[in-house]
């Protein structure tokens, strides 16, 4: 997935929707029966927030790769290891479940996130990208953190 800024968008998009259409398919994603606090939204609207988050990552990685800095192909592995989190998190939410699983996953994906944003700030676009994704993985833990409110840690 060196090349194209097609490619090094597509593969993750791709994947994560085949990833999330199985766990569809074999009913492995749990219902919406808990309570939802009011700024949560809709579910839709996660998955294309998702969608765009990939896609975020994506031109990052090209934008990595195309630079020249000393740095790039290491913060490359790592926004690999981002990338793979965030396709892991539906399998940890969904599959396996419970808050308590979601807030260590989702403290760890934000902190590597966060590194990695300041480790490549010299690539103005990485880093705002990748931002993105920090910004999103910490709403979405102040969501956790209210489901646990508003249901116990189920």
């Amino acid at each position: 997935m060196r090349g194209t800024l097609v490619a090094n968008v597509a593969t993750p998009v791709a994947i994560a929707a085949l990833a999330n259409g199985a766990l569809a398919a074999f009913g492995l994603l749990r219902p919406e029966s808990e309570r939802w606090p009011a700024f949560a939204p809709p579910g839709h609207t996660i998955g294309a927030i998702w969608v765009v988050l990939f896609v975020a990552m994506g031109v990052a990685r090209w934008s990595l790769l195309r630079s020249r800095e000393a740095t790039a192909n290491s913060s490359v592995r790592v926004l690999d290891v981002l990338i793979v989190m965030c396709l892991a998190y539906p399998f940890y939410t969904h599959v396996i479940g419970g808050h308590a699983i979601e807030l260590v996953g989702n403290v760890a994906t934000f902190a590597l996130a966060v590194w990695l944003a300041l480790r490549v700030r010299r690539d103005r676009a990485a880093t705002m990208l990748v931002a993105t994704v920090a910004l999103w993985i910490a709403f979405a833990t102040v969501l956790v953190a209210e489901l646990v409110r508003l249901n116990g840690w189920s």
